[in-house]
């Protein structure tokens, strides 16, 4: 049994829903940040994340919380990020209807 074109949509602004903000491991301790902008185009939806000049050292992984307080998505990296950057960093999703 298929979706409907109502249902697909419906589910897609649920998962846009459910993430309310973004974590990062920093020199080992972890930092809450907001979410900075969801886009939507077609299937693919992206989580974006903004750490701005301010935040500065050796981050260990992302995340992204939903809205129970659980990690939705966790994304070990490795950067070391420079006090003069910012940094954007893109959760992406495809949800497709079969």
């Amino acid at each position: 049994m298929a979706l409907t074109t109502t249902a697909h949509t419906k589910v897609k602004t649920f998962f846009k829903n459910m993430v309310k903000e973004g974590r990062y491991i920093i020199g080992g301790v972890t930092k809450t940040t907001p979410i900075f902008r969801v886009l939507q185009e077609g299937d693919q939806i992206t989580v974006y994340l903004y750490l701005n000049d301010s935040v500065a050292g050796s981050i260990t992984k992302f995340q992204l919380i939903d809205v129970d307080g659980d990690v939705f998505d966790d994304q070990p990296d490795s950067v070391t990020k420079q006090d003069i950057n910012g940094v954007l960093v893109a959760f992406r999703y495809s949800l497709k209807k079969l």
